[in-house]
């Protein structure tokens, strides 16, 4: 089944149905989690070799500058029929890359350096399964379906999800890095699995060299019809500064108040984690595609709002629960939307080119947020930095508002 854009409006019974989804569903969730545990290990990892999370804010914006290359990497992502070779390329090359982190990490041989060196790698490889990622959606079942293979994605993979989730904070929480990074290899190896079956084949491929892709690709945000694309980068630019901080300052809060628990960072990053299946679901339900920017912006205000409280929760573990909680939900929605509303918007010959080149934005600022973010924490107490992304966060729903294309997007 391959549809790019014109394809039949699909209901659950028929989804359900569908081998292609089934495979895609089983392949794209363990990818998600993997990532996900990959993140909450690392930063964990970094939090206990440095003692702070000054380390940490480097590593996660030297990953960040990785991802932000993806946008030349998409000429190549775009040109390949078919995409399941990125996955069963790169798969199992992160699976080796996982297994040299736990190892090395137990045998206490692991230094900065080769952590550093591990952490570009597993990026680079990223870089071209997130560009093949961004087209897989439509590439199989249409624009019109997105929201509604997400939100049933999220019901179907719910379980999995949250099984997964658990299964990741029980492996930090009682073995650490080591554990977590198992983990990883395991699920990435089950991926590879999964993604040899799924023909994912791209129609109407147009033969040219990478530099001719690479300019097409930035057409899409020149004169009037690229306005809605410049107007989200600014803002993705702006936003894009603070979005890797909350996690780091989970890993922080850890660190200060609860006495650099293992236990009480896994039990925090799962509910960050279960924050965004939750309003995964939500979105897949509404299917809000007629009106995202108010989503997005929403999600970016919610953000903001929840951050501010985590200064008052540390006085109990039941409402710092429920803080990251709702802030892994904002998270989720602000991702979903954008990202969404880019892949209902443009032709899946352009696909990866045209998201790949907004996330330069982001990642550009989120690199060097983390690493500002990172480098703050060694001379400002927590309540400073967390009033400092908070507001930041309020001040990007705030641009959002003001700029009429990203209140108006929609597809």
């Amino acid at each position: 089944m391959s549809t790019g854009s014109a394809a039949p409006e699909l209901g659950p019974r028929e989804l359900l149905r569908n081998r292609t989804f089934l495979l895609f569903q089983a392949r794209g969730t363990l990818s998600n989690v993997s990532y996900t545990l990959y993140l909450g290990t690392i930063l964990w990892l970094t939090y206990r070799l440095s003692g702070g999370i000054f380390l940490s804010g480097v590593v996660i914006g030297i990953q960040t500058v990785v991802f932000t290359l993806t946008f030349l990497i998409s000429p190549l992502v775009d040109r390949l029929y078919d995409k399941r070779w990125v996955f069963i390329l790169c798969y199992p090359m992160q699976t080796a890359l996982a297994l040299v982190l736990a190892l090395t990490y137990a045998g206490g041989v692991l230094t900065v350096p080769l952590l550093f060196g591990i952490v570009v790698l597993l990026a680079v490889l990223w870089d071209f399964t997130e560009a093949a990622d961004e087209t897989t959606t439509r590439l199989l079942f249409g624009k019109d379906n997105l929201f509604v293979i997400s939100g049933l994605g999220s019901a179907i993979g719910g379980g999995v999800n949250i099984t997964m989730y658990f299964a990741g904070g029980v492996a930090i929480a009682l073995f650490g890095v080591v554990g977590g990074s198992y983990l990883l290899a395991g699920l990435l190896a089950v991926g590879t699995v999964l993604a040899i079956p799924l023909s994912i084949p791209t129609p109407k491929i147009t033969r040219q060299t990478w530099w001719t892709g690479f300019r097409e690709g930035w057409t899409h945000f020149r004169g009037e019809q690229g306005r809605p694309l410049r107007h989200l980068s600014l803002q993705q630019f702006v936003v894009g500064f603070f979005v890797s901080t909350p996690t780091l300052l989970m890993t922080l809060y850890v660190g200060r108040f609860f006495a650099g628990s293992q236990a009480t960072y896994a039990g925090l990053y799962v509910a960050y984690l279960l924050g965004g299946l939750v309003i995964g679901l939500v979105l897949g339900h509404l299917n809000p595609r007629g009106y995202i920017g108010p989503v997005v912006i929403g999600a970016i205000f919610v953000m903001g709002i929840a951050l501010l409280g985590a200064e008052v929760a540390v006085a109990s573990l039941l409402l710092s629960l429920v803080v990251w909680f709702v802030v892994g939900a904002g998270n989720t929605a602000r991702v979903q939307g954008t990202w969404t509303y880019v892949q209902g918007r443009f032709e899946p010959g352009v696909l990866a080119r045209v998201t790949m080149n907004v996330y330069l934005f982001t990642g550009v600022a989120s690199a060097i947020g983390a690493i500002v973010i990172g480098s703050l924490s060694t001379v400002w107490d927590p309540a400073m930095l967390t009033d400092l992304v908070s507001f930041g966060f309020i001040g990007s729903a705030v641009l959002g508002l003001a700029l009429p294309e990203t209140r108006a997007l929609a597809f």
